[in-house]
């Protein structure tokens, strides 16, 4: 499985940046993440470069844990 297909098999909305066909992206890359490797996931302040499904996965069950506290704090 590689990164995008785990996203989209969890339902975790994302938004690729295609480096091929956008220069800026290239540069966010490697000047402001300092990655030269693809995939690289950014969530808030984490960044993990290449996939490590262990790490997305703990991404994953961490960022649904959030969104089920804050819908239930909405509702109180």
């Amino acid at each position: 499985m590689d990164a995008k297909k785990f996203l989209i098999s969890r339902g975790i909305p994302f938004e690729e940046r295609d480096i091929r066909t956008n220069p800026d992206y290239q540069r966010i890359l490697t000047e402001e993440l300092d990655s030269r490797t693809t995939p690289t996931l950014v969530l808030a302040d984490k960044i993990i470069v290449g996939f490590d499904q262990a790490e997305y996965e703990l991404l994953a069950d961490n960022s649904g844990t959030k969104r089920k506290k804050q819908a239930v704090r909405g509702r109180v």
